[in-house]
């Protein structure tokens, strides 16, 4: 292989990767959940009531954006059961937020039959298209760490644990 076809996989490689990391920078930046009217946006809750976010204002929300179809998603929720239990003495709250999951009583059935665990915080009903208009969620699971003032400080990708968790929130408690 001649030195100019050599340098030119060398730019091209190059470009590719800088492409990565704009499209990486583009997915993990987003609106913030103070901007107008974001807060404001209502969930279905399990209970048949609507919720948001701006109920919570004053509290770091653990906003966990979740599906039953997902892998990755059904291992994370142990660790975020787990983590609620810390999270309720600092006055903070994990929210799950079900995309496309199906009727409350579905989703409630799949937490109780398939996880054998009983909902220790907020579960709200939306779809993929709300968490991507909303959240910029393209993927699942996805977390946003919100402070107490409303700011989204954390996206976090994939499967986190309790660990992981506890290290995302600790600065705004």
């Amino acid at each position: 292989m001649g030195q100019a076809r050599k340098t030119s996989i060398v730019s091209t490689v190059h470009r590719l990767a800088w492409s990565m990391v704009v499209v990486a920078a583009a997915l993990l930046s987003g609106p913030a959940w103070s901007e107008p009217g974001v807060d404001e946006v209502r969930f279905d809750t399990l209970t048949g009531e609507t919720d948001s976010l701006s109920a919570y204002r004053g509290q770091v929300v653990v906003l966990n954006l979740w599906a039953v179809w997902c892998s990755p998603c059904i291992m994370e929720i142990p660790h975020l059961v787990r983590f609620q239990e810390d999270l309720e003495k600092v006055d903070a709250t994990v929210i799950g937020l079900a995309l496309d999951s199906g009727s409350a009583e579905a989703i409630l059935g799949f937490w109780t039959n398939r996880l054998e665990i009983d909902p220790v915080y907020p579960l709200w009903k939306g779809s993929i298209e709300q968490a991507t208009e909303h959240f910029d969620a393209t993927t699942f699971p996805y977390t946003l760490v919100i402070d107490r003032e409303g700011r989204i400080r954390e996206r976090l990708l994939g499967m986190q644990t309790r660990e992981d968790l506890a290290g995302a929130v600790e600065p705004y408690l």
